[in-house]
């Protein structure tokens, strides 16, 4: 008997961490290497929004990903090596050596920000995709994120507005 595997839907996102606005994204069907996306969604993101660090996760350690963060984007990139077991001198390419030798905790801990957009994309709109065929799940995904993109700026323009007129009240009161 034959089995099948099961195909789901696959998001890859760019996020600016410090407003957590998705930049870029890539919807396709899993289970699939994460590094296919990595390039396109890098460089749509970069267009948007210039990439000072680049930020990803063990599933993106390849040396192409730090060449072009850094090479072509000239940014600093943050991917750890994604056997640590495996000593630096066996270890591939100059950038993952670099990354076996160590990177800053602090700044690659800017990443769970990502986990959180996830996180909120999830628990307001579902981690459900209900539409059937493949474009609509597409554009299902798509639009998710642009719902949540629109939420986030609302939320931060009225953070904003609220300490702007906090600001002008006790001016006055002075």
């Amino acid at each position: 008997m034959k089995t099948r595997t099961r195909r789901f839907v696959k998001l890859t996102t760019g996020t600016e961490l410090r407003t957590q606005i998705v930049t870029a994204i890539k919807v396709r069907r899993g289970p699939a290497n994460d590094n296919v996306d990595f390039g396109p969604v890098v460089r749509r993101a970069h267009r948007i929004k210039r990439i000072k660090l680049g930020i990803g996760d063990k599933g993106y350690d390849a040396e192409k990903n730090h060449e072009l963060l850094r090479d072509e984007l000239h940014a600093q990139s943050i991917i750890p090596a994604r056997h640590e077991d495996v000593p630096v001198w066996r270890t591939g390419g100059r950038y993952r050596k670099e990354m076996k030798r160590g990177y800053s905790k602090a700044r690659y801990h800017q990443r769970s920000k990502d986990e959180t957009v996830f996180s909120v994309v999830k628990r307001t709109m579902g981690d459900e995709v209900r539409s059937i065929g493949v474009k609509a799940q597409n554009n299902e995904m798509r639009m998710k994120i642009i719902s949540y993109n629109a939420a986030r700026i609302a939320s931060l323009t009225y953070s904003l507005l609220r300490g702007f007129l906090q600001s002008q009240g006790q001016g006055q009161k002075a």
